[in-house]
């Protein structure tokens, strides 16, 4: 099964290559934007994409991202994530996107002194540490070049997606999220 996974996609992307892979077109750009956990609980997030493969209407992306939201009186959550993705565009500048990921958590709560339970059943007070989670992520989303009709170098899209933080509680707690910004080209040319 593995042999035939692997012979499968060793074909798929030797195909892609062969129908064209372009060189000249700009291998990573930078992206800044709004991350709104439950889309209301506002934050930034700030990264990289990666297009080890792409065409003019393709790109397969590898991306790392790193943000971080506040939940007002409840918490503050900080996170670093790598993702892959795909985005098809289009001639009139439009493309539509997908991501899946993968990262690291960290959650500050906000308000209370903490305790803990040592071995013994003494309950001690303890410094917010805060908690480490892991952070799967899927999204899939929709934007505009605008090099395509203007010299500006710059992308805007809008992603919705889905998060999960775990452990919370013994099991993956669901957040929905709302990812919306801007796609830096690093390159001056304008590409069409």
């Amino acid at each position: 099964m593995k042999h035939s996974f692997l012979i499968c996609a060793l074909i798929l992307f030797s195909l892609a290559n062969s129908y064209g892979q372009r060189d000249d077109l700009p291998k990573t750009r930078f992206t800044f934007g709004y991350f709104g956990e439950t889309m209301t609980h506002a934050g930034v997030t700030a990264g990289i994409e990666y297009y080890p493969f792409q065409t003019a209407k393709y790109q397969m992306i590898l991306a790392a991202n790193a943000g971080g939201y506040v939940h007002i009186r409840n918490n503050t959550s900080l996170f670093i994530r790598g993702q892959w993705g795909q985005r098809v565009m289009f001639g009139s500048g439009f493309f539509v996107d997908q991501f899946i990921g993968l990262g690291y958590l960290h959650q500050f709560t906000h308000g209370g002194d903490q305790y803990k339970v040592l071995a013994n059943g003494a309950v001690v007070q303890t410094p917010d540490g805060g908690n480490p989670m892991i952070m799967p992520s899927i999204a899939i989303g929709t934007g505009f070049d605008f090099s395509k009709i203007t010299p500006l170098n710059i992308c805007c899209y809008i992603r919705p997606e889905l998060f999960w933080k775990a452990p919370f509680n013994g099991y993956f707690l669901t957040h929905p999220a709302l990812n919306a910004g801007l796609i830096f080209k690093i390159n001056k040319r304008n590409e069409k």
